[in-house]
This record gives C-alpha cells, structure tokens and sequence, in this order.
C-alpha cells in the first residue's frame, strides 16, 4: 500500500462525504464542535484550541473492540505503537528510541493527572497503564510542543483521557471475553450520579498464556528450533475510582501487571521459565473545579504517587541460573494550581503555578542468590513552575494566544518555553492556525544513572536537557455536513536529543547528538455516510534526520483508518480498521495490518462482538532495543476474541 494510494483515497473519500443528501439520517455537529481539554488546561472549542488536536471517542472505541489505551491512541495522526513483546512503545512525529522502553517525550494523562513516572520519566500507554479502554470517554491527542502550560514531557506532544462518569455509564455493566492463547477478561463498571453527586468505579482483569513464537531469529543453545512457548503471558489488574461532589473531585487508580519475557535482554537466558516483568502504578488525586465566579475562576489539584518496575532475569547457565532483578520504583506528590481572569474586554488569563516532589526514587539491580549488588542508587528531585496564557481576541473571526513558562527542575538552569498561536476562522466551520512553540525534557534518573551489571551500559550524569522548537502550519474545516477533513504542516528542530546508542569501549550510552530536525505532514479526514457508515482515515509523511543520517525507527510514512458499517440485517454491524507503515531499516520491512470486528446487538444494554486482530495473519516486526541478541522483534500472529456485554 502506497501512501500516494491511500492519499488519493482519502481525497475520494472526503469527495464521498460531502456529496451526500443534507436530509442524511446523521450529522457531525457534535464532531465539529467537539470541546477538548488538553490543548490549554480549560475546556475549549477544538477549533479555537491553539492547537491540533485529534481525539477518538468511546464509541468508535467500543465499535472496534478496543481494550486498552494504546489501541485507541494508534489509530490517531502520527502515533505508530510498537513492542519489544515486554513493554509497549510510542512513536510520534517519527522519534521513537529503537524500539526502547521511552515514551518520555510526550505528557501522558488522566483527567489532567500526570501519569508518566519518577524513574523512567514515562508513561506506556498499552497493559502498562492504569486504566483501560472501557473507562476512557475520548481520549486526545494535542500534536507539538506544550511546555508552555505542561512542562517537560510535553516536548512533542500531550495524550489527555478524559474518563468517563457515572452519569455517562448509569448502573452497572459487565464485560466479559476469552480468545487466542488462553485470554480471559472481564471489566465490572459501576455509575452512579444524583444531584451534585456522581460516582464512577470500575474493575479491571486480564489473564493469558501468551502466544506461541516461532522464528528462526528466536534460535538459542535453549531454543534450538527458535519456538518459545508459555514465554509470553500476562496478567493485568487494576481498580479506578473516580468521585465528584459538586466541585470536588476523587480520583483513585491501582494497576499491577505481570508480563512474561519471551524475548531476554541483558544476556538473560531465552526461553527459560522465570524472565518476567513486575509492574505495579497507583495513584490519588483530589481536585477542586471551581466555577466562575464574577471574572475569576481557580482550581486546585493534590495528588501523591508510586510506581514500581521490576525486571526478573535468569541468568548464569540452564544447570547454575542466577536470579537478577533489575529494580526502578518511585514515589512522589505534585501540586497545581490555576486562576483565570477575564476581567478585560477580549481577554482570558490563565495564571498557574506548579510543584513536583519526587522523594524516593530508587534504581537497583543485584543478584539474589549468591546476593551481589550492582546498582544501589537512590534520588529526591525537586522541581516547580510559575506559567501563564493570555487569550485574545482580535476581531470577531481572529483570535491569539500567546503563553510563556518557566521551569526549575534540580540540578539544571530554569527552562523557559513560550507559545504563540494564531487562529483564524473565516467561518463557523473552518480554522486557520499559526503555531509556534518551544519544549523542553531534561533526562530521567534512568538515563542518568542506570548501569546494568555487566557494565555494558555505563550511566551518564553528563546529560543535557533536550530543547524543541516548532513552527506548525493547520488547517481544519467541515466538508458538508457530516465530514471533516484537517491538514498539518510542521517543522522541528531539537537540540541534545538523548539516544541510547553504541559507544566505543562498552555496548551502549544514553548521549546528547548535537542536532535533529524533523518535518512531516499529516492529513486526517472522517465523516458518516448514509445507513449510517462511518468512517475515518488519515496519512502521515515524515522524516527525522541528525547529522550522523536518518533515524533509527522513523517510517517515512503511516496510513491508517476505521470503517463502522451497520449490517441490513436488523442488530449487526461490522468494522475494520488498518495500519501501514513505511520500512524502518533492512531487517524491519513495511508493516500492513487489518483487524476486524462482528458485532450483534439486540438491545441497547446488550452486545456479543468478535474480534479479530491481523486479520490477514501477516508476518510483520519492530525494531530490537540495544542488548537484545536480535535484529527485529517478531509482533503478534492473529488473534481471536469473543466478548459479551450487558449492563444491569
């Protein structure tokens, strides 16, 4: 599949929309006058955001079978999620460590709460995270840098999910599954809402086996046919809570999650039982909204945190194995506060101040039996910011927002990130923007001081922040009644972008390169047509280049979309939805998926679906991270679910 193929689809596509009756039985009103948080911490038009956003709701979620975050996450402009069949990765705006566990670069959230952790300083957004896919109520995605109202993560991006509430999902409702390698799920939600009160609380379980792997590129001295099995399971659960008394609000996640190791890094034995991974995530926030009050709003969030990573290797020989455990585990607490004004005539203020914590961050890697240490380091780090934003508007169709922030995080001089954006809307139904913006990221205590116990891979306190600059070029408009379609243009330069990369006298680093520029293009487009089919699409060139070529794991192009089709026959429907991506390296060629889902449902409360993923079956892989003894990491085979839903 071509991308000028898929380009010149999603054109005829759009073409398609537009044509259809105004007397057709639906409409994008709601669409196009979606409101989204995550551009600028406030409930706005997504037209007027000083920002591109895409976002993904729970419906069309719902409709494909979606169960966790990254399944909805993947199907939005520029996201490519991979795997390294431990932990997930993300890629966005073609940076992506080599199939690493770094999802670093972008500000990761739930309800506005910062997930990503005190150690690696990220956020995995597949069975990593603390909620999934059944409690999320759209989730967006704000593209380029937003370190002018987030900080530090937001270097290409932020990823809000707003969760749902009790009034959203009244009652009690259940959803159960099995499918392929053993999988068994089952999520228990439960809404409530009355007067000022509303409550949401869900419960999550996931267990299976693991797929089966069969690769000659698998092949060891403990797996001469390259077949793993029994390698591979998991085992997920997570409780979330979320609680609202008229301006108060309750929110409350634990997740823990157990992930076998089908594929070993650190000269851990492949395909011996006991390479595992522990992780665990929890969080309390509490919140106060408060409502406009004359020309003055605040709020106020509280919330503490812990978060546990735990790899378990077997190491030494089959007769004399030796148990590492690889440790990074953090506790911290944060603050925000906000106050808006609107005092002036065409302005709206936004003044903020904010203060992170991290008291106890520990990194520890030994033997357990004979007992030898490694790595014993342990870390508090301060950090706090003062920021502000000032909406204006101009004239009755052009508006500017300009906002500015300045970070001071332990250890390294103050940041400062400003943005600038300017809209303009030439119709209720369209919007120009100029964007331009700056971010920061200064390293994880991971990058900084991790060693693994080889000494292969030396720390390096040495690092420096990771500075962007952007200028973005958006264009979004309604095409009819019942599609839209949007076009984004932009351009980054990153100064000390941080790889983790092959270094004389030991196997790997992280380092500073002196400089990447990145530039792409993303086009998205989505509509209803008649009978109800609803559809979306988009394409994403891109390319990013350091001084010493091309980097690692950058496709030069994605395609992806979903087509939701309601069957004549009374209570069915169907869905596709499809990913491609361009090569990434010899080894890792392009990459075609199709999954598909048939649904039944009789009532509304009431839905039997079956869902299958790779419905083609089709051999494809990601890159392998440093210290793995492979060149490409096998993804996935086809897998088969079956679920039923009921609510009470």
């Amino acid at each position: 599949m071509r991308p000028s193929a898929v380009a010149l689809g999603l054109a005829l596509a759009a073409g398609l929309a537009a044509a259809q009756s105004p007397d057709a039985l639906h409409d994008l009103e709601a669409l196009l006058g979606t409101e989204v948080e995550g551009a600028s911490r406030q409930l706005e038009s997504a037209l007027d955001a000083p920002a591109v956003v895409s976002s993904i709701n729970h419906a069309e979620a719902n409709a494909l079978g979606h169960r966790t975050l990254g399944d909805m996450l993947s199907l939005l402009p520029g996201i490519y999620i991979g795997t390294i069949r431990g932990y997930s990765t993300v890629g966005m705006r073609g940076l992506n460590p080599q199939g690493g566990v770094n999802n670093s670069r972008l500000f990761m959230s739930v309800d506005g709460y910062h997930v990503n952790d005190a150690v690696y300083d990220q956020a995995l957004p597949v069975w990593e995270f603390p909620i999934v896919a059944d409690w999320i109520k759209r989730v967006e995605l704000v593209s380029g840098p937003a370190s002018s109202v987030y900080g530090g993560n937001a270097l290409l991006g932020v990823v809000n999910a707003v969760t749902l509430e009790g009034r959203d999902a009244p009652g009690l409702r259940v959803r159960a599954g099995a499918g392929s390698w053993g999988t068994r799920n089952a999520v228990l939600n439960y809404g409530w809402n009355e007067g000022g009160n509303d409550l949401f609380v869900g419960l999550a379980l996931n267990d299976s086996t693991g797929e089966t792997l069969n690769d000659a590129a698998l092949r060891s001295p403990t797996t001469p046919d390259g077949r793993l099995a029994g390698q591979d399971g998991l085992r997920y659960h997570s409780l979330f809570l979320k609680w609202r008394v008229d301006e108060w609000r309750l929110s409350v996640a634990s997740q823990e999650r157990v992930k076998g190791m089908p594929v070993t890094p650190y000269a851990a034995m492949q395909g011996v039982p006991g390479n595992r991974y522990d992780d665990t995530y929890d969080y309390a926030e509490l919140a106060w909204d408060g409502a406009w009050r004359e020309d003055w709003r605040g709020t106020l969030r509280v919330n503490v945190s812990r978060s546990t990573a735990t790899g378990r290797y077997m190491t030494g020989t089959v007769d004399a194995p030796v148990v590492k455990h690889d440790e990074g585990s953090g506790n911290w607490a944060a603050m925000d506060a906000r106050l808006q004004w609107r005092g002036w005539i065409n302005h709206e203020l936004t003044m903020g101040a904010e203060a992170r914590r991290m008291y106890n961050a520990r990194q520890n890697v030994y033997d357990v039996e004979p007992y030898s240490v490694y790595l014993a380091k342990k870390n508090t780090q301060n950090q706090a910011a003062l920021f502000a934003q000032d909406h204006w508007r101009l004239a009755e169709r052009w508006s500017l927002t300009t906002g500015a922030r300045v970070d001071q995080v332990q250890g390294y001089a103050a940041a400062f990130s400003p943005r600038l954006a300017l809209v303009v809307r030439p119709n209720e139904h369209e919007a120009f923007k100029l964007l331009y913006g700056q971010g920061f990221r200064v390293p994880s205590l991971a990058e900084r001081y991790y060693q693994d116990a080889s000494g292969s891979q030396p720390g390096n306190p040495e690092l420096q922040p990771e500075r962007l600059r952007s200028v973005a070029l958006a264009w979004e408009r309604a095409v009819g009644k019942r599609s839209r379609v949007s076009v984004h243009l932009y351009r980054d330069r990153m100064r000390e972008l941080i790889e983790f990369m092959p270094v004389v006298g030991v196997e790997s680093q992280y380092r500073n390169l002196s400089q990447v520029r990145t530039h792409g293009l993303d086009l998205e487009a989505q509509g209803l047509l008649d009978a109800g089919v609803q559809w979306r699409a988009s394409v994403s060139l891109q390319s990013a280049r350091s001084e010493e070529g091309r980097l690692a794991n950058t496709p030069r192009w994605l395609s992806k979309g979903l087509l939701i089709v309601p069957l004549p026959q009374p209570c069915w429907s169907t869905a596709l939805q499809w990913m491609s991506l361009g090569r990434r390296s010899d080894d890792v060629p392009a990459r075609h998926t199709v999954d598909g889902v048939l649904r039944w449902e009789p009532q509304r409360d009431r839905s039997l679906s079956l869902r299958i993923q790779n419905l083609l079956d089709t051999a494809s892989w990601d890159p392998s991270p440093p210290g793995v003894p492979l060149s490409r990491i096998p993804l996935e085979r086809r897998r088969v679910s079956i679920d039923w839903q009921q609510a009470f």
